[in-house]
């Protein structure tokens, strides 16, 4: 596969990550405080499949990233590379396994769902504001180089 074929399914990675993880997230925290007429559970269950999908879309972003940096032969001497990089194995990764988690292994054991979907809005709330900063200096380093 060449850098560029690389590149281009490194973007696609990021658009689903970021499209599927923010258009219904956003529903979702506004349906827990207005109520939409939504069946909770038949929205939680539909969220699960879109944070799926979100976890494939960055983990294709991540190995193609990681693909690319195999073609260019990464020796650690691309300064901009070197601050993403933390950012994403440091910060977006655990968050992604966290979130993996809560939909995927908490919620669906959970006796109480209600309590279980509280606790995952909450952890939500928590890492919004994080994710979207690191998230926009990630995308900063990778288009700008500096």
């Amino acid at each position: 596969m060449e850098y560029a074929t690389a590149k281009f399914f490194h973007l696609i990675g990021i658009f689903l990550w970021v499209s599927s993880s923010s258009s219904l997230g956003l529903f979702v925290l506004y349906s827990m405080h207005r109520p939409t007429g939504c069946d909770q559970h038949l929205l939680r269950n539909f969220y699960r499949w879109m944070t799926n999908i979100e976890i494939g879309g960055f983990l294709l972003a991540l190995a193609m990233g990681f693909y690319m940096l195999y073609l260019l032969e990464y020796r650690f001497d691309i300064g901009w590379l070197n601050r993403k990089l933390p950012l994403v194995l440091g910060v977006l990764l655990p968050l992604e396994v966290l979130n993996f988690w809560f939909v995927n292994l908490y919620i669906p054991k959970h006796r109480d769902k209600m309590f279980a979907y509280r606790r995952y809005d909450l952890f939500n709330l928590l890492i919004a504001i994080p994710l979207i900063a690191v998230s926009l200096l990630v995308i900063y380093l990778a288009v700008v180089k500096p």
